[in-house]
């Protein structure tokens, strides 16, 4: 029924993010900009670990909640901070990275990448 209401429905964030999941199967993986969790849900359904980061406290306390109803939360390490300051205290096989939406660089840009995004941090050299 629910592909007749939503001909899109296998197009959904979950679906997709089960797919990206897949492709970062690995031992830890670190989300630095993990919002609600969406992401590390599906991939701490696939992987040994994930480490999970966010700047803003209360989006780590929403990501936490989703962890716990989908019953992975046990698997994630949730960490508030700024991943430009901690980063090279983390260690990971696999770095997912789905950018934060709503910068200011993003929406007076024609392209934005990753180099746009830290072109004032020392991210790139992340390991």
């Amino acid at each position: 029924m629910r592909h007749m209401l939503f001909s899109k429905f296998d197009m959904c964030p979950e679906v997709l993010s089960y797919h990206i999941a897949k492709r970062c199967r690995n031992n830890i993986v670190l989300d630095p900009f993990c919002g609600a969790g969406g992401n590390i849900i599906q991939l701490a359904m696939i992987c040994k670990k994930v480490i999970a980061v966010d700047i803003e406290p209360n989006k780590i306390r929403m990501a936490r909640h989703n962890a716990k109803i989908y019953g992975v939360a046990e698997k994630i390490e949730f960490i508030v901070g700024d991943i430009f300051l901690i980063y090279k205290k983390l260690k990971a096989d696999v770095l997912f990275m789905s950018l934060p939406w709503g910068v200011p660089e993003y929406s007076r840009s024609k392209c934005y990448s990753i180099k746009t995004m830290c072109k004032n941090h020392d991210l790139l050299t992340l390991t």
